[in-house]
């Protein structure tokens, strides 16, 4: 839910985070480097230090457990993929440690109904588990705080979100900065006679298509019935319509087919056209202009794009903020440890 813009630059030996450790974290402007010792490795116990609280190794490398199942069910974990993830939730737990500060400072409380509920639906699944017996006690605890925190970040989101509605100048400001988000586009109704060929048909088969497409479009430009011979040949599920597709967006039919209907006129029939499905042949039979409506038309829809564009702007500008005024340092010393981070 977090959408967190700043990067931590990392740089560390690929074989560091091979076994699942995060190592050189560099982070920007007001982070703090530590430098490890030259004549041994360092060993430290955190992730990260915001001005004075620490973010434990441990439940870093827990959540690095815990993502891998979800986000690398797949297999083998690239090297480049995987130091961007190793990044990834470093930064999202330094930057969820901020948002929950602040929500704290604000007086905001977490909703304690939906973490109580998230924790006996935790309780409830294992509960015929011996091992979750044995470790129960000490581990909803741990639940309870981590729900606690999630539940304050969104709160927080919640109340930076809430901008103020726009006063009539400000909206029409909004709109005619953002006239293309209030344009209907330019849609044309187009008939189609498609003829399939299997993408991985042979050129031979392709050309026999191309050239019987070339006889229909003779037979066409002779005056036979662009309906009738839809009917006959086309195998796109609109020639039970004659080969009426009705009123399209552009850019629906593909590249090719769109190149070719921009420049036809109302009427007009095409050549035969190459696509994905096979070779086609298009009438354009109407053409509508993309068209700007009237902001008392879409001032509903305009004040809701508004308010969202004003509470994200205002969330961003928190979270860049709270970067800014925190004094983080950050663990880059080299870790060494007997196993990966196992998915």
């Amino acid at each position: 839910m977090l959408r967190l813009k700043w990067g931590l630059r990392f740089m560390t030996l690929s074989a560091l985070f091979a076994l699942g450790v995060m190592g050189n974290v560099v982070a920007e402007e007001s982070t703090k480097i530590v430098k490890p010792a030259q004549d041994k490795a360092v060993q430290l116990d955190y992730l990260a230090i915001i001005d004075g609280e620490k973010i434990a190794i441990g439940d870093y490398v827990s959540a690095l457990r815990r993502g891998m199942r979800k986000r690398f069910y797949h297999g083998k974990v690239p090297e480049e993929e995987r130091r961007k993830y190793f990044e990834e939730v470093a930064n999202e737990m330094i930057n969820r440690h901020l948002l929950v500060r602040e929500a704290k400072r604000r007086g905001i409380k977490p909703d304690m109904d939906a973490v109580e509920t998230a924790v006996k639906r935790y309780d409830e699944q294992f509960k015929d588990d011996p091992e979750w017996s044995k470790s129960r006690d000490k581990i909803l605890p741990k639940i309870r705080e981590k729900l606690s925190g999630d539940s304050l970040a969104m709160r927080l989101e919640e109340d930076v979100k809430k901008a103020a509605p726009p006063t009539d100048a400000e909206l029409q400001q909004f709109y005619n900065e953002n006239k293309s988000l209030f344009t209907t586009p330019e849609r044309v109704k187009v008939s189609l006679i498609l003829l399939i060929v299997d993408p991985a048909a042979t050129a031979e088969v392709w050309q026999q298509a191309s050239e019987e497409a070339a006889g229909i479009v003779e037979r066409l430009g002779g005056g036979a019935d662009f309906a009738e011979l839809a009917r006959i040949h086309s195998s796109d599920k609109s020639a039970k319509d004659g080969g009426d597709m009705g009123y399209i967006h552009s850019g629906m039919l593909g590249a090719n087919a769109q190149k070719v209907l921009d420049i036809m006129e109302p009427g007009e029939i095409s050549a035969p056209v190459v696509m994905l499905e096979g070779v086609a042949i298009f009438r354009l039979d109407d053409r509508i202009k993309a068209q700007l409506n009237p902001l008392s038309s879409v001032r509903e829809r305009a004040e809701k794009l508004y308010l969202r564009e004003k509470g994200e702007q205002a969330w961003q500008a928190l979270q860049e903020k709270l970067h800014s005024e925190a004094k983080i340092v950050v663990n880059d010393a080299p870790w060494r440890v007997t196993g990966k981070v196992e998915k």
